[in-house]
């Protein structure tokens, strides 16, 4: 049933334009050819009685109307036609959107005056109007008497839009049919494209791919377009005025931008190298542009343009599209049928409306058809990719899924001997671990016994050299001093087992802070006294804002303080290239937290290594001359962690580092856990 509907899909509209090339105008035995001339009226005010009156000059021309061209002109077709009976007849005007149509219908006679005519007053600017036969055609009600001429003039004007005009003669009974025929195409065109537009959507929702929805907006443009030819429009501006010319002219331009971005979807065009890329951008600007012009009244000054432009850009998508078919590759084949399709549907409507002889009423709709095929063929191409798609995902599956079989017995084989191995490595890593925790004990304990060994010596020499300042004079300032470097040395002593000793256990064990509520600026103070003990030559300065004296942060306030000793001692270090041995260490209260800085003007840290110097044994590039270990600021980071406290280095290579340390303020009760 599926397949039935398709081939009825595609076949109805060729049975229907078939039908409609059988039905032609009256019999040239019946009524003779009629006898055209035009006359130009550049004023456009010319009346009928002007014209009888001889103040136009009739030219006869061989085409059955008025030739297609835009023109604010009125332009006057006299036409003389005789009936070897009498008999009724129909006359029909085409294409209906031009504007205004005066019909002035007479039998022959001499001195014929205006009182003489019959006036019918037509076009698309007027309201719809009981003189027409219908309101979706300019069509006109005459009798002939036998042998009889007939002399109709006819004033066309369309401002602002193409003119153009069709004359046909009918039987009655013929324009019947005609009519009905036309209604039959232009129905199953119409209803053809909205089924289209709807495959067309439902093919975007399962495969998104932005050719569909080009192709669902050029089908509406066509469809528009279609309905306007067809006079169906002019339901909606049933009042006349320009309602029907905006709606035939915006669709027009809207088609041409659809049309090219759909081309250059479906030809895939993303290289600007390529030329018929510049083809289809070009083509797509010049309707947008015409798109725009309409609503501000240049519609009859960018439409040439357009028209070329369309035709320009149809005619080379035909071409490239003949140019680029893969031969095995249905997809191209549909693709180059899509525009060769819509290239005669294109080339059929024009010559009918230059008035080319020989041409059936429905050429005027080649076009609409050719749109309705090339969105079909189209259509069909992406469905054709998506079922290759399908096709070959389906053979990857199958591909993968033999690949996948073979690599499970495969891999079956080989569990065992990768289980055996990793049970061997995971031994050998328990035995490693276990290895590297018991040497960070014995370096722990080490670092204990070696500073508890010193102790006892220290303090025995701190008590000699206490008692031996007791017996010296107060005169004596040359053994003071000496005694009191001895002292400072002691001290410097003391403070490097100390901060050797906690940097010890802070590397080789998990850190597990104690927190408690501490002020902070006992913690930087003390931070300062140990370093200037560890570092008696440095110049370090301590500045602590008045609203963070009195602050506490959570913490543990031995780790932070070795954190703060550290980050002192790398300033210190790193200052002494530039000769600016002075460090500043401040404290402030900043968006509700505690941030501790220190600055100094030492060689800096190369923008592009900040973010790394604080990963283990790490240090910047330009550090080579000075000694140290790596593990400074990897401790820090790793403290400020274990805290949940921000970290943040500014740095300026040769112009000194800023390191901040931020903690939450303590509130009342609060631990770790809790902030977590």
């Amino acid at each position: 049933m599926r397949n039935q509907c398709r081939l009825l899909f595609c076949v109805l509209p060729v049975l229907v334009a078939a039908m409609l090339a059988a039905v032609g105008p009256a019999r040239a035995d019946v009524i003779s050819e009629p006898e055209f001339a035009i006359f130009t009226d550049p004023s456009a005010t010319l009346t009928l009685a002007d014209i009888i009156g001889g103040d136009a000059d009739f030219r006869p021309v061989k085409d059955s109307g008025i030739p297609a061209q835009f023109t604010r002109d009125a332009v006057w077709l006299r036409i003389t036609v005789t009936s070897q009976k009498a008999m009724p007849a129909v006359m029909a005007l085409t294409p209906t959107f031009v504007e205004f149509v005066d019909v002035y219908a007479a039998d022959e006679r001499p001195r014929l005056s205006v009182v003489d005519f019959a006036h019918f007053g037509l076009g698309a600017g007027r309201p719809l109007s009981d003189d027409a036969l219908s309101g979706f055609e300019d069509a006109v009600a005459l009798e002939f008497g036998a042998g009889i001429a007939k002399v109709i003039y006819i004033r066309a004007a369309s401002p602002n839009v193409m003119m153009m005009l069709n004359v046909r003669f009918y039987q009655p009974r013929d324009y019947l049919m005609h009519k009905a025929l036309v209604s039959t195409v232009g129905g199953a065109v119409i209803g053809c494209m909205a089924l289209l537009l709807v495959t067309q959507l439902m093919l975007y929702r399962s495969d998104p791919d932005p050719l569909y929805l080009f192709l669902a907006l050029s089908t509406i443009s066509a469809a528009a377009y279609h309905i306007g030819s067809l006079g169906y429009a002019r339901l909606l501006f049933s009042e006349g005025g320009r309602g029907n010319d905006l709606f035939l002219a915006f669709f027009s331009s809207f088609g041409l931008l659809a049309g090219a971005m759909t081309t250059m979807r479906a030809f895939d065009l993303t290289s600007p190298r390529h030329w018929m890329y510049w083809v289809c951008v070009i083509s797509g600007a010049v309707g947008l542009v015409s798109t725009l012009s309409i609503f501000v009244g240049l519609n009859l000054y960018t439409a040439p343009v357009r028209n070329i432009f369309i035709l320009a850009c149809v005619t080379l998508a035909a071409i490239y599209g003949l140019v680029t078919i893969r031969p095995g590759d249905w997809a191209s084949y549909l693709r180059a049928a899509a525009f060769l399709v819509l290239w005669v549907g294109m080339t059929v409507m024009l010559l009918y409306y230059w008035n080319v002889p020989g041409l059936p009423d429905w050429a005027s709709k080649g076009y609409a058809i050719a749109c309705l095929l090339e969105a079909l063929l189209l259509t069909a191409m992406l469905s054709w990719r998506l079922r290759a798609a399908h096709r070959l995902n389906s053979a990857l599956q199958e591909e993968a899924l033999q690949a996948a079989r073979s690599a499970g017995q495969r891999a079956a084989e080989m569990v065992q001997i990768r289980t055996a191995e990793l049970a061997e490595a995971k031994r050998t890593a328990e035995a490693a671990l276990e290895a590297e925790l018991q040497q960070q004990k014995n370096q722990v304990r080490f670092m204990e016994v070696i500073s508890h060994q010193y102790r006892t010596p220290l303090a025995s020499i701190r008590s000699s050299v206490d008692t031996m300042e007791l017996g010296l004079r107060d005169d004596d300032k040359a053994n003071h001093l000496r005694i009191a470097r001895i002292r400072r040395g002691i001290a410097r002593l003391v403070e490097v087992l100390e901060i050797n000793l906690e940097r010890s256990r802070v590397q080789g064990l998990a850190l597990e802070p104690e927190a408690t509520p501490t002020p902070v600026s006992t913690i930087v103070l003390d931070a300062a006294r140990r370093s200037r003990d560890l570092m008696p030559d440095a110049t370090i300065t301590v500045d602590i804002m008045e609203d963070a004296v009195g602050a506490e942060i959570c913490v543990d306030a031995d780790m932070v303080n070795l954190a703060l000793v550290n980050l002192l001692e790398n300033a210190v270090k790193y200052s002494g290239p530039t000769g600016n041995g002075s460090v500043m260490l401040s404290v402030e209260i900043v968006g509700g937290n505690v941030r501790i800085a220190v600055e100094d003007q030492g060689i800096g840290i190369p923008s592009d290594e900040i973010g790394k110097v604080l990963q283990a044994r790490v240090r910047g590039s330009n550090t080579s001359r000075i000694k140290g270990t790596g593990m400074g600021l990897s401790l820090v980071s790793r403290i400020a962690t274990a805290h949940a406290a921000a970290i943040d280095i500014e740095s300026v290579e040769g112009g000194g580092t800023i390191v901040m340390l931020s903690f939450p303020v303590a509130q009342a009760g609060e631990s770790l856990e809790s902030r977590a």
